[in-house]
């Protein structure tokens, strides 16, 4: 596999960057024992490559200020990564100043590390095996990308041939960087102070991220724009197209400097790059913009599906604007047409832009913002054009062809009435619309603003893994209010009421409002959304939102929900000043803010968690609103067009364990869920909604695939099934399908539908349980199937006297022998303890390498010469494992060493001996040896005494040990080939003996 992952990853990933303008240089050429470039391993700027650069970027600095500024720069401690990290980007992006005299007098001067500029001003380096020290322990990233010697990429290289490539790599990137576990120090995090991006690839997919990304925020990079895909290759992989896009010279400091931001969430600091529709917008826009020849040639559409970051797109075009030498002074101008839009937009900007964002807070203070000619941002709603609802006239406020509008869901209100409103006002100013829903097929949005500048499709966002699938599932229909049924509802509510009552009741509500507002149906609505929730939603830690037809219905959802004893729930809607006392307890303002935090948060009582399960709305929350924890919308009321095609984008954002969003609809959207969407292009929707009966043939699928790996066997018989998985790529592809067939299991369950795969799901769950135990293999797992799923199958395991948590019987426990008599035949004890030993080589192995190296040999041998014999095999492999410590022992003893002293000297002895063989060792040889490894031990267990001695700032006292060494081999050997494999196998060894 270790091939693999060099010859088919990371060897093409090295060329391809040399390709691209990347110079290379080994990693081990960049060590401190081969060379000056850093002093330790614990250095991870190459200081000398820095000092050169900054000396190119600014040729009037200083000796002294160089050194400041370097020292400045690489020094300074910060209490955490992102603080570290994020200070790190500023200075690259806003560069430094220093005070000295260049000719003007003693003044602020600026220092800049990376000419933005000029590409080619900098120097672009790659390398692989970089070994950095942290902590408690070395890191070795696949590759590591320099500009200007500053280590700005990290790439880490999977097989495409193991289980989980992606998630592997993304797992070891978290252990570099000490997200995993940060009090266990268990990676080098000063090496992702400069960390702009970081890379998880095995070929065949390639996904990046930041030092803040969780595993479901690692993306594809699809497009290597300005190129085209078929411009990287005939047959490009995804490894390839995200290195052309992402590490030409050009775009990589286009990406650090323009399409990176930090932004709170949640409390935390997140740092976030583009993707790849955000880059190529952008850049599509400001072509537009400068190629265009008048105002209408100017103006756009950007179509990016909702949960796809349409703010932060015109956040990265705003950077970029301000950037750009022809745009940089152009006044921007942001218009929105609700409340909580202009909010968000308002502290995106304040948050990521260092300039002063100006927010319109009426019509005359839009009005003096839009007559200056200052080159700032606006932010206003887009009602603020009117005087009042009544007029129709709007003045001139600025004529300038120096501003720039931004019109966020331009289908919405900037059309029409409004949307004359802003050509008036602004009469030669260009317009860029940002819409997360496609135009409507009589173009008014395409007619204000001009052509689409770039779409990225629902489905696309599907595919690249930016948002979920959502699925669609009507439920009974004895509580749709479409059609047919609406009279006969009518009736079952309110048939105990006189004619009358019957009348005046439909008078003013007309039949719709009462059935829908009728407790009675809310009631039968309710005991259903609660037996969905529970069965489908809950057990994998997800919300809800209902959507109810009017306030009044809301509020009585409430009220049935609390008296069915429901999860815990929140009625969000908008008051009015004439409201009646009941609505007031749900319409503060206040009070929302804290329940949507809360909603936001996991389920539990902890810190950080909220049991709020439910969120009860009208129109609030309908459209920008942002929980990736809401799983499931209950649709109880008539959407059409682009409101409904924003409703259910509630439940599509990625969240982990999040595998869809469901609509479940009790209105009777199927009746008209044609008519709902007909207004677009059928392109455009394509993917937008997917019944939930699309999903079981997808189930019947994975299901017959994953069966076909037992084809002729009995899932009963546990020990023939596990034996079949000994090859390890079979054990592989098993372990992809049953995954497969896991996750479409959680979508599809507790559906009846998915009832007659139960039996299966939970044997085959057994299987792979009892392989991963028997072979000792950590990539058989369940943990990206769904919590429910999950527990269908661990409580399988458990009734049948196994409990799945218990890792499997270690080699040398006093009860293995008895364990091993739960496998019925021969064969599957033989590969019981074959893998048992296997396992306990593996993890000995750096403990004494050359001895356990040694077993692996003698394993294997006895396993040749005994192959089918499996009554012999299994004697023989019992009697194996009683000899494997106390050989040990004796043979120490023997050669009169003590057992660390033993593991050095199977080490020295193994390279001395390497190519002639032991027999060529004479007696005096051996004496001699002997002698040196004992000196050599002596000298390593005192000096390791020194505190933190393998700490990173204890370099120049390993330095000593590692002169000492080389020095006892040449004096004693007189071999300079012996110098520097001896050297390293002794110096990793101490650390395992010493530490």
């Amino acid at each position: 596999m270790a091939s693999d992952e060099l010859d088919k990853v990371e060897l093409p990933a090295l060329e391809q960057l040399q390709s691209l303008g990347w110079s290379y240089l080994e990693g081990s050429k960049l060590s401190p024992d081969e060379s000056n470039e850093r002093s330790s391993y614990k250095d991870v700027v190459l200081e000398h490559r820095l000092e050169k650069a900054i000396h190119r970027i600014n040729p009037w600095i200083s000796e002294d200020n160089l050194r400041k500024v370097i020292s400045e720069f690489t020094r300074v401690q910060f209490p955490n990564l992102i603080e570290a990290n994020q200070s790190v980007w500023n200075t690259l992006t806003q560069y430094t100043s220093v005070m000295q005299d260049v000719g003007k007098g003693n003044k602020g001067q600026t220092v800049k590390f990376i000419d933005f500029d000029n590409p080619e001003n900098n120097e672009f380096l790659c390398t692989n095996q970089f070994k950095v020290s942290g902590v408690n322990q070395n890191i070795i990233p696949d590759i590591i990308l320099f500009v200007n010697g500053l280590p700005l990429a990290v790439i880490e290289c999977k097989s495409p041939y193991i289980t989980n490539p992606m998630e592997s790599g993304i797992d070891q990137l978290m252990r570099y960087a000490n997200r995993r576990t940060p009090q266990d120090n268990e990676g080098a995090e000063k090496l992702f102070h400069y960390n702009q991006l970081m890379v998880s690839t095995h070929r065949d997919k390639a996904r990046v991220g930041t030092i803040t990304s969780r595993m479901e925020h690692f993306l594809e990079w699809k497009d290597p724009y300005p190129l085209k895909v078929d411009d990287v290759g005939d047959t490009p992989q995804s490894q390839d197209v995200l290195i052309a896009g992402m590490f030409s010279k050009t775009n990589f400091l286009d990406l650090i400097q323009n399409f990176t931001v930090f932004e709170p969430v949640d409390g935390r600091t997140v740092k976030k790059i583009a993707r790849y529709q955000q880059f190529r917008a952008v850049h599509k826009s400001i072509e537009r913009i400068k190629s265009g020849t008048d105002r209408k040639s100017k103006s756009g559409v950007i179509w990016h599906t909702q949960g796809s970051g349409k703010s932060l797109t015109m956040v990265f075009l705003t950077l970029k604007i301000r950037r750009d030498p022809a745009l940089r002074d152009y006044k921007l101008v942001f218009i929105t047409d609700r409340t909580q839009l202009d909010t968000q937009l308002t502290a995106t900007f304040q948050n990521t832009q260092s300039e002063t964002i100006h927010h319109a807070e009426s019509v005359r203070d839009l009005k003096e913002l839009l007559q200056t000619d200052s080159s700032d941002i606006v932010t206003a709603m887009v009602q603020k054009f009117q005087e009042s609802a009544d007029e129709s006239e709007f003045p001139v406020l600025n004529e300038s062809d120096k501003i720039i509008v931004l019109a966020d869901e331009a289908h919405r209100t900037q059309y029409g009435t409004l949307g004359a409103a802003i050509n008036v006002a602004l009469p030669n100013a260009p317009k860029i619309a940002f819409t997360g829903t496609p135009l409507i097929k009589s173009e008014k949005t395409s007619n204000e603003f001009g052509s689409y500048i770039d779409t990225y499709t629902i489905e696309q966002s599907v595919e690249d893994g930016a948002t979920v699938q959502i699925l669609y599932e009507g439920r009974e229909a004895r509580v749709d209010v479409t059609g047919d049924s609406l009279d006969s509802l009518f009736d079952e509510y309110f048939g105990d009421r006189t004619e009358e009552e019957q009348a005046a009741i439909k008078r003013k509500y007309a039949n719709a409002r009462s059935v829908l507002e009728a407790p009675q149906r809310i009631r039968r609505v309710c005991i259903d959304i609660l037996k969905h929730y529970r069965e489908h939603i809950q057990p994998n830690g997800f919300k809800a939102m209902i959507v109810t037809s009017s306030r009044y219905a809301a509020i009585t959802y409430k009220e049935m929900m609390d008296e069915l004893e429901a999860p815990e729930s929140a009625v969000i809607i908008s008051g009015d000043h004439n409201d009646e006392q009941r609505y007031w307890e749900y319409t503060d303002g206040t009070k929302h803010k804290t329940q949507i935090e809360n909603f936001k948060k996991p389920i539990g009582s902890g810190d950080g968690q909220s049991n709020l399960s439910i969120l009860i709305v009208k129109d609030m929350l309908l459209t920008g609103f942002d929980a990736p924890i809401a799983q499931v919308m209950y649709l109880d009321r008539k959407l059409t067009d682009h409101t409904l095609l924003q409703a259910i984008a509630r439940v599509n954002r990625t969240n982990q364990g999040k595998n869809r969003g469901y609509i479940v609809d009790y209105f009777g959207l199927s009746d008209y869920l044609t008519e709902a969407l007909e207004m677009f292009s059928s392109d455009d929707i394509e993917g937008a909604l997917r019944d939930l009966k699309d999903e079981i043939p997808k189930l019947q699928s994975a299901h017959t695939r994953v069966m076909q790996h037992f084809k002729g066997m009995d899932l009963d018989d546990l020990d023939t099934c596990i034996l079949s998985l000994e090859d390890e790529t079979r054990r592989q592809m098993f372990q992809l399908d049953f995954q497969k067939f896991s996750q479409q299991m959680d979508v599809v369950f507790p559906d009846p539908a998915a009832v007659p795969y139960v039996s299966d799901l939970r044997k085959l769950g057994k299987i792979s349980h009892g392989a991963k135990n028997l072979f000792r293999d950590e990539q058989l797992s369940i943990a990206g199937a769904g919590e429910k799923v999950r527990k269908l199958i661990e409580d399988h395991i458990f009734s049948t006297g196994v409990d799945p948590k218990i890792p499997p019987v270690d080699l040398l426990a006093a009860d293995f022998k008895e364990k091993l008599n739960d496998h019925k035949s021969d064969r599957a004890k033989a590969s019981e303890i074959e893998n048992a030993i296997k396992h306990h080589i593996k993890i000995k192995l750096e403990d004494d390498p050359e001895y356990y190296k040694s077993l692996s040999e003698k394993l294997e041998s006895i396993i040749r010469k005994h192959e089918e014999k499996w009554e012999e095999l299994v004697q023989l492999l019992m009697d194996f494992r009683g000899t494997i410590e106390e050989d040990r022992e004796a043979r120490a003893e023997e050669l009169g060493l003590t057992e660390t002293e033993f593991a050095f000297h199977g080490i020295l002895m193994a390279e001395i001996t390497k190519g002639e063989g032991v027999e060529a060792i004479d007696e005096e040889m051996h004496l001699k040896i002997k002698s040196v490894v004992q000196q050599l031990v002596s000298m390593m267990d005192e000096a390791t005494k020194i505190v933190d001695f393998f700490a990173p700032q204890k370099g120049n006292d390993r330095k000593t040990v590692r002169r000492n060494i080389k020095r006892a081999i040449l004096e004693e050997f007189d071999d300079l080939d012996l110098v520097k494999p001896v050297t390293d196998r002794f110096m990793e060894l101490a650390e395992v003996k010493f530490r």
